[in-house]
């Protein structure tokens, strides 16, 4: 009996059971494969575009508010300002200034935002114009030119949920800025004071030693010289004090004593004697000795004047010191203020804001002691004025835009992405029903 013959299955009809068909053109097979599973590709992508587009649609409504302040900062000042803000100091400050107005909602939202990418979607800065990318350049004025740039607004945009809540929340931003920031630049600006005052005051601690030294070897200097005008009080006024033995040494000495007074040194070294050394000589040398006795006493006065007003403006400096310590304590202790965790424990909360260190610099100025020291807060008070002045709104009222949803346009997005990921899910299905069935 003859076996029964079982002829082999063929590539080709296996691959027939399929979409696909090799002998058609790549096009015309893709289009039978999205053909043949449109049921995935068509309901699926439809399903996940409408889906997203009724979230979109059903989510609340998202508000926004821009206030714009003119400004100039370079791109190192405008990274103080956001780390400034950002710190944790200050936003301690924002939010209990936000419980106060009962937005425990959005305190929940900044409490969740651990990086400061996360509350920019928050609360956001900006600066106009940009700050131009810093490229690899080797010429020194490009360089320059780039650090020197400045943006001359400084726009900040505030994101909720609705048109109170943004209204609400802009008003603490922007007394934020406007009246607890230029603390900061207050803070600074005391302690490049007090660097200045410490520098001078070491200047006159240093010269006053070399002063005092100076006086007193004038003070000798003028004792010797009245002991010599009461020994020679026979010579004639106006005689020759330097005398010398020998008569070229004399002329020597009359053609020198020309050539000091011509010259614009008044020191001038007369030449050696033959087996001597040489001898400087100063216009006063040649003086009469009562001329000399006068510029000894006029030296002693001069002296005694600087080392007088040097004392004065030592003691001011450490008046000045003193009061500059304090105002600089009460900043340093504002802007600590107390922690967040005590705040919400039930603890006192404390807003320290830029007129209340004004009112308090005023109270100082009213028990001042001295002129001097009034004049010193005066100026001071006029310059922290300046400070805070410098933050200039551009309106007060900013206006509450709402945010479009743009569910349209996001649904169209979710459908092409959707129709490349299903239609890449088909081809995988009919290559696993294609060349499952061959391995079996």
């Amino acid at each position: 009996m003859d076996r029964p013959q079982h002829p082999a299955t063929k590539p080709t009809e296996t691959r027939d059971r399929g979409f696909l068909n090799s002998s058609e053109p790549a096009l015309v097979g893709g289009l039978r494969l999205i053909w043949g599973r449109r049921r995935l590709v068509l309901g699926g992508s439809l399903g996940l575009a409408l889906t997203v587009a009724t979230i979109l649609y059903l989510c609340p409504r998202q508000y926004t508010a821009t206030f714009v302040y003119e400004r100039s900062l370079t791109e190192g000042e405008y990274s103080v300002l956001l780390r400034r803000f950002y710190s944790q100091e200050n936003l301690d400050k924002i939010i209990g200034r936000l419980h106060e107005q009962g937005l425990s909602r959005y305190v929940q939202q900044l409490d969740r935002a651990r990086t400061q990418q996360s509350l920019e979607k928050r609360i956001r800065f900006d600066a106009v114009p940009m700050y131009p990318r810093r490229l690899q350049t080797t010429d020194p004025c490009t360089s320059a030119r780039i650090s020197a740039f400045q943006a001359g607004l400084l726009s900040i945009t505030v994101f909720g949920s609705s048109q109170d809540q943004v209204a609400q929340v802009a008003a603490i931003v922007t007394g934020n800025i406007e009246s607890v920031l230029p603390l900061y630049d207050i803070r600074n600006h005391l302690k490049e004071s007090l660097y200045r005052l410490r520098v001078s005051a070491a200047e006159i601690e240093g010269n006053r030693f070399k002063l005092s030294t100076d006086l007193q070897k004038e003070k000798a200097k003028l004792e010797s010289l009245q002991a010599l005008d009461s020994a020679a009080g026979e010579t004639a006024a106006g005689g020759v004090i330097l005398q010398f033995n020998s008569d070229d040494r004399s002329r020597d000495t009359l053609s020198l004593l020309g050539q000091v007074r011509g010259g614009s040194s008044r020191i001038v070294e007369l030449p050696p004697a033959p087996g001597g050394t040489a001898q400087r000589y100063n216009f006063h040398d040649f003086l009469p000795l009562s001329y000399q006795i006068r510029a000894a006493q006029s030296k002693i006065v001069e002296l005694q004047e600087t080392l007088s007003s040097d004392t004065e403006r030592y003691n001011f400096y450490l008046q000045v010191l003193d009061l500059e310590n304090r105002l600089l304590r009460q900043i340093e202790e504002s802007l600590i203020g107390v922690p967040l965790a005590e705040v919400r424990d039930g603890g006192p909360f404390t807003y320290y804001t830029a007129q209340q260190y004004l009112d308090f610099v005023g109270e100082q100025l009213r028990a001042c002691p001295t002129p001097a020291l009034c004049d010193h807060l005066r100026s001071h008070l006029r310059k922290t004025e300046n400070l805070i002045f410098m933050n200039t709104r551009a309106g007060e009222r900013p206006v509450v835009f709402p945010l479009p949803k743009r569910a349209l346009q996001n649904g169209i997005l979710a459908l092409l992405v959707s129709l490349m990921v299903t239609t890449f899910v088909a081809v995988l299905l009919e290559y696993r029903h294609v060349n499952l069935p061959a391995r079996k």
